[in-house]
């Protein structure tokens, strides 16, 4: 488990990492379109993040499962007895192989998460709000990156 973990923060980090490196220095003037596709950058690593703590979530609860149905045992004596206690041992193995991939599912899920969320910061520290007297010449509010 602790490998796990140590596992899991490495990859947090290594996505971090990667995602501080890429610089862009030319100058590019943005559209509306791009601040709606920063909206939905936002959104969709917000939801990439949810998705993969559920899954880690649903991988610890098949996990648990798993481990109770695999120790339990038929001790009543009989010969169905043995085939009973072979029977949960499988679905106990089932249990484990299904919580490895919603895990490794949820981890992975979480480190895109994490990527867009950096890149939509990254993105949004370039932004700057005019207020007053705008470059058209109207007076207002406006958003430019």
């Amino acid at each position: 488990m602790k490998l796990f973990s140590a596992l899991s923060i490495a990859l947090l980090l290594l996505c971090h990492l990667a995602s501080l490196g890429q610089t862009n220095t030319e100058p590019q003037t943005y559209t509306h379109r791009d601040s709606v596709n920063l909206a939905k950058l936002n959104s969709g690593a917000n939801l990439m993040i949810a998705g993969g703590v559920g899954l880690f979530g649903a991988g610890g609860y098949l996990l648990y499962q798993g481990i109770t149905v695999y120790r339990t045992r038929d001790n009543s004596g009989k010969q169905s007895a043995q085939s009973q206690n072979d029977q949960n041992k499988k679905q106990g193995t089932i249990y484990l192989a299904a919580a490895g991939v919603g895990f490794a599912a949820g981890i992975v899920l979480t480190a895109f998460g994490a990527r867009n969320k950096v890149e939509f910061k990254r993105r949004k520290k370039e932004m700057a709000m005019d207020i007053g007297i705008l470059q058209s010449g109207q007076l207002g509010l406006a958003m430019t990156f």
